[in-house]
């Protein structure tokens, strides 16, 4: 059995440590104005714990790892306790005295679009690169993985994490914020990253850094990647117009599927842990030969997510992904159904 590595843990968790702002228009919002918004009555989740619900729900049954810290208030209580009840390992979550869990303040546009402010002064920021190295001191040599690495752990603890993943073998996946791209591209870490997941303005931000004048292009940007590293998979979400996913060279627009949104906020975290979940049961990436691929898949599941005012949909399982996909007459390869789903389908 493959030994399942997602970490540094990052914490995003609405227990006293999260609001959701819904503003009523969708102009954006000025840098010395005062609106209005719908305080939103929803749960949220910290990022990685999105991401790892569906590799947990959706995936193989293998072992989930978590490395990173939290307050000891109730906030960090309540994160160890949801993460373990999703069969994710938290043995390697530290509670830190006198720093508090992770703080942000999310908002969202009619259109779906939003985003966050978030604490830089949390436990979060207290992960070190001591806590990687202690992690693979007690994890054998002989066991490969997938790797996490994602916001809000310090940049240079992830970049560690990366390179660990990357002297084992590991199969390394990692997301940015806008506010982080210059520190990648300027540590080249694109060198040691095999699937990228960023939104449209970390894409321009990437474009911007590697000096385009076009910073529109999601394909320019990719091959921009593929300078650093040409085997790299690059998915980049453009919100209600869908996704490119490129890799192997080769490029694929995913068209979203429309359903009126009533959070959008979790959405692009569902489709890279549905991408992840689908990665650890064999679907490759370009694979539509007879069906809606690994693309396709992801698209379904985070159309679902949206639908929910809660981050994480607690609801999207196997059986309501193909219920779903029946019901808007999907049909999907036969290696998803056969890998993923655990059915054969005739056509």
């Amino acid at each position: 059995t493959p030994m399942f590595t997602l970490f540094p843990y990052t914490t995003l968790f609405r227990s006293g440590t999260w609001i959701l702002f819904k503003f009523q228009e969708n102009t954006t919002l000025g840098r010395d104005e005062s609106r209005f918004a719908k305080l939103a009555d929803a749960k949220d989740y910290c990022k990685l714990h999105i991401i790892l619900h569906y590799v947990a729900t959706l995936g193989p049954d293998i072992p989930i790892y978590t490395i990173g810290k939290v307050g000891n208030d109730d906030a960090g209580n309540n994160i160890i306790k949801m993460m373990k009840q999703a069969r994710i390992n938290t043995d390697y979550i530290g509670v830190v005295e006198d720093v508090p869990t992770l703080y942000s303040v999310c908002f969202t546009y009619p259109d779906s679009d939003g985003g966050n402010i978030t604490a830089c002064n949390s436990a979060s920021n207290q992960v070190e690169k001591k806590d990687i190295d202690n992690f693979f001191e007690k994890i054998s040599d002989e066991n490969v993985g997938l790797v996490l690495a994602a916001p809000e752990v310090p940049l240079e603890v992830r970049e560690h994490l990366l390179l660990c993943g990357r002297k084992r073998g590991c199969f390394n996946t990692a997301s940015f914020n806008s506010s982080e791209v210059p520190f990648c591209v300027d540590r080249e870490m694109l060198r040691y990253i095999d699937f990228l997941s960023i939104n449209k303005d970390e894409m321009r931000t990437f474009m911007q850094e590697f000096g385009c004048k076009n910073i529109q292009d999601p394909y320019e940007c990719y091959l921009q990647m593929r300078k650093f590293n040409p085997h790299i998979i690059v998915v980049i979400t453009w919100g209600k117009e869908g996704a490119f996913v490129f890799g192997e060279g080769q490029k694929m627009k995913v068209p979203a599927i429309w359903k009126k949104a009533v959070n959008s906020a979790g959405a692009v975290d569902c489709y890279m842990g549905t991408l992840i979940a689908a990665f650890l049961k064999g679907i490759p990436i370009f694979d539509n030969s007879d069906g809606v691929g690994i693309a396709g898949l992801a698209a379904l599941a985070s159309s679902i997510k949206v639908e929910c005012k809660d981050t994480i949909d607690t609801q999207i399982t196997l059986e309501r992904l193909l219920l779903c996909a029946d019901a808007l007459g999907i049909q999907f390869t036969r290696k998803i159904y056969h890998n993923f789903f655990g059915i054969e389908r005739v056509y």
